[in-house]
């Protein structure tokens, strides 16, 4: 090869070098600014961000290596964790409180944390700290499901049954079950369903809420 060729091969090779960094500047780049749009806007887990970049992925960087686009997104996530952004620990805990607020059973805050890939360690850990202030966490979590679904005490219309016992009866099974198949032990739900009316109950939350438990 005389000396133009040898220029010539050299800078073909310079060139794909070139182009071989800039792409991979370029999707790392791509991967790590959706990463942060997303985080920016929600709280979530290591599971559920590599499933958002991996879709992102799919639909953006489709023309790249499988394998390396692999490996960017465990690099971005890495990235992530590294700088603070991403804490499966965190998260969890963020996500028991939040539902132990909206009226959640133990069992189905694990089953919805557990959707994010989360080990146990971190689920029990999250479940303890929001309910460390608590007297009784779930019996306090099936009054607020309770009131969330108009549900027993909560429930105006079952006033109406109270002179058709049958009537009563077949309600309040209807709601027994409502409340098991958010996973409320049975005991759990005949205590809630067998409150007087709404003020005994808000009466137990608040006690609930101050550490204290009547019931026992």
């Amino acid at each position: 090869m005389d000396a133009m060729g040898q220029i010539t091969a050299f800078a073909f090779e310079q060139k794909k070098h070139y182009l071989s960094n800039m792409t991979k500047s370029s999707v790392k780049t791509r991967l790590m600014n959706k990463a942060v749009d997303y985080l920016g806007r929600y709280a979530t887990s290591q599971h559920q961000l590599r499933e958002v970049l991996g879709r992102f992925a799919l639909r953006k960087l489709d023309t790249h290596d499988p394998d390396k686009i692999a490996a960017a997104i465990s690099a971005t996530v890495t990235r992530c964790q590294t700088l603070g952004y991403l804490n499966d620990d965190a998260f969890a805990q963020s996500q028991a409180r939040r539902h132990r607020r909206q009226g959640r059973s133990k069992l189905g805050i694990r089953q919805r944390l557990r959707q994010h890939r989360l080990d146990d360690t971190i689920i029990d850990a999250a479940l303890n700290t929001a309910d460390q202030h608590s007297a009784n966490s779930e019996l306090l979590a099936a009054c607020r499901f309770a009131r969330r679904r108009r549900l027993g005490p909560f429930d105006c219309k079952q006033y109406d049954d109270a002179q058709n016992r049958q009537a009563l009866m077949q309600r309040q099974q209807r709601q027994l079950r409502s409340l098991a198949r958010a996973g409320f032990t049975m005991a759990v739900s005949q205590r809630v369903i067998g409150l007087e009316d709404g003020d005994a109950a808000e009466i137990l939350m608040d006690q609930l809420e101050q550490g204290q438990d009547p019931t026992v």
